[in-house]
């Protein structure tokens, strides 16, 4: 959590989850040209330190018993969703929560995270 304060720094300077995320590198960037449309794939313009912390987040998360993110994790890869790009989603719903739980100063709800998760 503190690696995440220190690169993310003052939460309040973003409006809306959305702009955190893509301040964290994690947002979806598209190259395009015409009639050539290329693969969507992150940005990756924010911090690498950030990045990589979230992905051995994101990574112990969805191996913990009970845990929301993988629970998320898991209905993604139901639906189809390569195991690399739904571990790229779980990242992306980590900075939503952080940042969320930073700005409002509410406690952290795992049911608030995934329908499917249970409370604490």
């Amino acid at each position: 959590m503190a690696v995440l304060r220190a690169e993310l720094g003052e939460v309040d300077r973003f409006a809306c989850t959305d702009q955190a995320i893509a301040y964290a590198g994690m947002d979806i960037k598209i190259r395009e040209s015409g009639q050539w449309k290329g693969q969507p794939k992150l940005s990756k313009q924010g911090s690498g330190l950030l990045r990589q912390m979230l992905y051995l987040a994101a990574l112990r998360s969805i191996s913990l018993q009970g845990s929301a993110f993988g629970a998320y994790y898991q209905h993604l890869v139901a639906r189809g969703l390569k195991k690399m790009s739904a571990l790229m989603a779980v990242m992306r719903k980590m900075v939503a929560v952080a940042t969320h739980l930073m700005q409002t100063e509410e406690d952290y709800d795992p049911g608030k995270v995934w329908v499917g998760a249970t409370g604490p």
